[in-house]
């Protein structure tokens, strides 16, 4: 028997989950965009993805300053939902920096291609 009280948060289902999450919405970009090629040929995709990636690199921008303006609202929101522990809710509050900061690294290396300028 648990002592965990029923309904608690559970950190490895959680994780579980967004990971399971990830490689479903993986999955289904590679999909649409394999069908995409197969349909309208590498070059054309290309072409438009080459038209559109200056609005998408706005939206993840904006989304990244939106998640982080709102940190607070945000993670109340997901501790309600969760039932998080007051502890480990403060401990997400305070993690607000630690992820814009990765946010950031993450969008710059991949987003904007620095890894590979770097590694050429």
């Amino acid at each position: 028997m648990s002592s965990r009280p029923e309904g608690a948060f559970d950190a490895r289902r959680a994780r579980r989950r967004l990971l399971r999450l990830g490689a479903v919405l993986f999955g289904l970009v590679a999909a649409a965009i394999l069908v995409l090629i197969e349909i309208y040929g590498y070059a054309a995709v290309r072409d438009g993805w080459d038209r559109i990636a200056p609005a998408v690199t706005a939206v993840k921008w904006g989304g990244m300053i939106a998640l982080i303006w709102q940190w607070r609202p945000f993670i109340h929101w997901v501790a309600q939902r969760q039932r998080l522990s007051t502890a480990y809710r403060n401990y997400l509050l305070a993690m607000r920096w630690r992820v814009a900061s990765a946010l950031v690294v993450l969008e710059i290396l991949f987003g904007q291609n620095l890894l590979a300028h770097l590694l050429n």
